[in-house]
């Protein structure tokens, strides 16, 4: 299932320099052809790592296949909101179990703000405006 997103009706963020930063990570290896590239906050990635893969050599390689599931599925859920409601909301609170912090989950679709492409932001309210309020932007 899709659902188009029109970039110059999102808000703008530095998703660029988030990146280049370190304050948001890629939450897959790739983004499909018909997709919008997904982001995860460091403290996000920070508490899953903590949660399901502390002790391990190469966190990542536990973390990262199924970070791309969860993201997967909660893009799934946000097309079929879509779909049914007629329109993409740039904000999209749902319950998840992805953190152990906070059980609502926050997607905010995106912009950058150099590029017209659309992203998605993912992690908990605290977690994005943590990272927000570090970059200045939105």
């Amino acid at each position: 299932m899709s659902v188009m997103l029109d970039p110059s009706t999102l808000p703008s963020v530095n998703i660029l320099g988030l990146a280049q930063s370190g304050a948001i990570l890629r939450a897959e290896r790739e983004t499909s052809p018909d997709g919008i590239p997904a982001f995860i906050t460091k403290e996000g990635w920070n508490e899953l790592i903590a949660a399901h893969a502390d002790d391990h050599t190469a966190p990542h390689t536990v973390v990262l296949p199924a970070l791309e599931k969860a993201v997967a599925r909660i893009l799934s859920h946000a097309a079929e909101s879509a779909q049914s409601e007629g329109k993409t909301a740039p904000v999209i609170s749902l319950e998840s179990d992805l953190f152990q912090s906070d059980s609502t989950l926050i997607l905010a679709f995106v912009r950058d703000e150099t590029h017209p492409v659309a992203c998605a932001l993912i992690g908990t309210a605290g977690h994005l405006v943590d990272m927000l309020r570090g970059d200045g932007s939105i």
